[in-house]
């Protein structure tokens, strides 16, 4: 009798142990950096980007947002991710950060920001799966202004470690 209760208790805790194991399993999360520029470019970081990230949502589609920061390669078209060796050889710009580290996907629809009383509506409709290599993209910004925007990937070559230019920002018809 007693070796079946030992027994029974042992199995229970292997049934426990694998299902603590299987939920402390981790992932990389997937995450989206927004540089925000203002009216003539130029990054917006400090007290002002944590303005515009108050105003949002503390989750947008399944994403928690917050601030942060991208490390750019000196051609300007590239980025270190945060966990590279090269992190802190890059030039640091604030960023918009969009994450999901709970389920490791991302999907994330719109984002509508104002500032300097414009309000700019961003279409982004990404979604980054478990799988995927490129799962931290930065996107960079058009100069702050008025209207909705949507972004074109349609001609964007992936690279793991390329940003999305400004460039593929294209301005939504008023419906």
């Amino acid at each position: 009798m007693n070796i079946r209760i030992g027994l029974l208790a042992f199995s229970t805790a292997l049934l426990l142990l694998a299902s603590v194991s299987a939920n402390a399993q981790s992932c990389n999360p997937a995450v989206v950096n927004y540089i925000v520029r203002d009216e003539q470019g130029t990054a917006i970081g400090g007290e002002e980007l944590k303005t515009l990230e108050q105003q949002l949502p503390k989750v947008v589609g399944n994403a928690d947002v917050a601030t942060g920061e991208v490390s750019l390669a000196s051609d300007g078209a590239s980025f270190y991710r945060p966990e590279s060796v090269n992190w802190d050889k890059g030039n640091k710009i604030p960023a918009l950060e969009f994450a999901n580290a709970k389920t490791c996907t991302l999907d994330f629809p719109t984002v509508e920001l104002t500032y300097h009383g414009k309000k700019m509506r961003l279409i982004f409709n990404i979604s980054i799966e478990r799988h995927q290599d490129d799962r931290r993209p930065v996107i960079d910004s058009l100069p702050f202004q008025e209207g909705t925007f949507v972004l074109d990937l349609t001609s964007w070559r992936r690279g793991e470690d390329k940003m999305i230019p400004a460039a593929l920002w294209r301005k939504s018809k008023p419906q």
